[in-house]
């Protein structure tokens, strides 16, 4: 991992990668869920983001190419797209999101 400094924002940049990582990782094996499920998800596994930041996250997933939005109701449902599940497994790689754990 590159030397970043000990700085608000680069935490958040962090953070927002471990996020993104999270949600196309649940992603790619459930194919789908809604936007409020996956907050909840990610506040449980200790990622949590606030609902603005999540919208935020998931807007720049859909311009990413990786997922695909949908409004239902009152709830954004989440779609992976090929590109998504592709930076899921580690075949595709973009500078913003943290890479895949490999398996030992």
């Amino acid at each position: 991992m590159t030397s970043r400094p000990n700085l608000p924002s680069s935490l958040e940049a962090i953070r927002t990668s471990l996020q993104a990582r999270a949600i196309l990782d649940v992603l790619a094996k459930e194919g789908g869920a809604n936007s409020r499920l996956l907050e909840t998800w990610l506040a449980t596994i200790g990622l949590a983001a606030a609902s603005r930041a999540m919208a935020d996250l998931l807007d720049r997933l859909e311009k990413d190419g990786l997922v695909r939005l949908e409004q239902v109701d009152t709830y954004r449902v989440v779609r992976i797209r090929r590109f998504g599940g592709e930076v899921a497994s580690g075949l595709e790689a973009l500078d913003w999101i943290a890479k895949p754990e490999l398996p030992e």
